[in-house]
């Protein structure tokens, strides 16, 4: 399977007609576009709407991207707008309902479940666009310090790079540094 690291090559790839470039697209970022409507907490049905709608139109504008680096932002916005919609459509509705409940007499309260603040899909996936977008050494050497579920063992990682274990603690400080920039022109804030 070919390996498609950044966005800029996985789209080339998608508008090469390349279909296992588009399904690892779609898996690259389904579960981020499926955070936004669960968010807003809008139904499952809502949900898988604008996750339809929002990879449709990524088909129909995928040629036409400025920022082929900040896909997953395109994809947030239209994701957001989607839900955005939705919701203005479900308020014409409620309002129609409301007035028309209220013409026949009827009771209109209506209890509202409070939205889903989960961001953690969205948050993760930034995560992995921030990796991405670094350089071989610094990606490489957070992902085998920080994706390991075990306590990361430096002279296991050193051995790994090829790099002085006395090294690790300096580098990784520096990679941190440049992903927290990159999660930055993201929009990721705070610590």
């Amino acid at each position: 399977m070919p390996q498609f690291h950044t966005d800029p090559v996985l789209i080339e790839a998608c508008l090469a007609g390349d279909r296992l470039a588009w399904d690892r697209l779609v898996e690259r970022y389904s579960r981020l576009v499926w955070s936004i409507p669960r968010k807003y907490g809008l139904t499952r049905e809502d949900a898988e709407d604008v996750h339809q709608t929002v990879f449709a139109a990524l088909i129909h504008h995928l040629g036409e991207l400025r920022d082929r680096d900040r896909l997953s932002s395109w994809l947030i916005t239209t994701a957001t707008r989607e839900c955005w919609r939705l919701r203005r459509a479900a308020t014409s509705r409620n309002a129609r309902l409301s007035a028309h409940r209220a013409e026949a007499g009827a009771d209109d309260s209506v209890e509202v479940p409070l939205p889903e603040t989960d961001v953690q899909d969205e948050l993760r996936q930034l995560v992995r666009e921030g990796l991405e977008r670094l350089n071989d050494r610094c990606r490489h050497l957070l992902q085998a310090l920080f994706t390991n579920p075990d306590e990361p063992h430096y002279p296991q990682v050193a051995d790994q790079l090829h790099i002085p274990v006395g090294s690790i603690g300096p580098t990784r400080a520096r990679c941190l540094a440049k992903l927290e920039a990159i999660l930055r022109t993201l929009g990721v804030s705070g610590p």
